[in-house]
């Protein structure tokens, strides 16, 4: 633990433009939800319930069965949880880089190894790829983050799914934080693999960052295994009454989705125009750009002196030269276009 470096983030780092966290970039303020009827009937004094309501909620979304999931303040809780159930001293986790960091720290936090996979960029997991990965390894715990944070493209589902078929004595995790911007996931085929599990957020699509609630979806033949690990009453009576009606907006759901399509297409093709990156296709509210030339810590500051604060990623794993941004409103994304113009057509007049 004395080497083990903190998870560290930018929030200190002052800026107009925060599109750095892959955030909700609109605001979503709890008023919205916390009516006088809904705060009326908050007991404080009563422990929290299961949340009966969100589970039939989110069951009906994802086309699953309510007792088939499990809530958590945040996904990471539920994530490291997964870990120290199935993984822990002498077990592996197989992640294939570069990928979301937690999987990682969160696995030798549980006590458990990591083994390394590297895909590189363009980040394509390939079935022959994750066979041969898995035959050769032989992994307690895999992990595919589909869409994949911080590439933006997802992972074939046949891919998983045949990783799944193959090796049964291994948990599959299958993280979708992402998986409403791409209109996929692997709920719907779980019944069919027992060792499958599905992760997902509310700090994504459903705008609620700050809520941290997260949930895992898990064949009943797992569940006894969670629950008997699980920490009681993990989630607040006020946040399980707020993330019953942030999952059932719709509408606003549906406008995130539209809106994120329509930013995230005119970013890219901003992107595009600059010479001296490489873009990478995205189907999330992010977007990975390479450098082909100079330095990432020094396109992150100038930006930054525009006022404009995006994720440098290039320390991560398979990452060499990356940066990371996230889709803001359209008048933050106005800015980043700006601010992109001004700090590339600078280092091109120094050259």
């Amino acid at each position: 633990m004395a080497q083990f470096q903190p998870y560290r983030t930018a929030q200190q780092l002052k800026a107009d433009v925060r599109i750095n966290a892959n955030e909700w970039p609109e605001p979503n303020r709890a008023a919205r939800y916390l009516t006088p009827d809904v705060v009326e009937g908050v007991l404080l004094n009563r422990y929290p319930g299961r949340g009966d309501e969100l589970r039939e909620i989110l069951a009906a979304r994802w086309r699953t069965q309510p007792d088939r999931l499990i809530l958590g303040n945040g996904s990471n809780e539920l994530l490291l949880q997964v870990f120290l159930v199935f993984g822990g001293h002498g077990r592996k986790t197989l992640l294939f880089h570069p990928t979301y960091s937690m999987h990682g720290r969160l696995t030798q936090l549980a006590g458990g190894s990591v083994v390394e996979e590297m895909i590189g960029l363009p980040y394509e997991v390939t079935r022959e790829r994750a066979l041969g990965a898995l035959d050769r390894i032989r992994p307690e715990i895999v992990v595919f983050t589909s869409p994949n944070n911080p590439t933006g493209n997802t992972i074939d589902d046949a891919v998983i799914l045949a990783a799944a078929e193959r090796h049964p004595e291994t948990l599959v995790l299958v993280d979708e934080a992402y998986s409403d911007f791409a209109g996929t996931s692997l709920v719907s085929r779980m019944d069919e693999f027992p060792n499958l599990i599905v992760s997902k957020t509310f700090s994504k699509v459903l705008a609620a960052a700050g809520l941290r609630v997260g949930s895992l979806i898990v064949h009943p033949e797992l569940m006894g295994y969670f629950t008997a690990a699980a920490l009681p009453y993990n989630v607040s009576t006020l946040t399980l009454a707020v993330a019953a009606r942030v999952a059932k907006d719709d509408a606003a759901i549906a406008h995130r989705l539209e809106l994120a399509a329509k930013e995230r297409a005119r970013v890219l093709a901003a992107l595009r125009r600059v010479q001296d990156i490489e873009v990478f296709p995205s189907v999330t509210n992010f977007i990975l750009f390479r450098l082909r030339d100079g330095k990432p810590a020094d396109i992150h500051a100038k930006l930054l002196e525009q006022g404009v604060l995006i994720r440098d990623i290039s320390v991560w794993p398979g990452c060499e030269g990356c940066l990371r941004a996230s889709l803001g409103i359209p008048e933050e994304n106005d800015r980043f276009i700006a601010a992109l113009d001004t700090v590339f057509a600078a280092a091109a007049g120094r050259r």
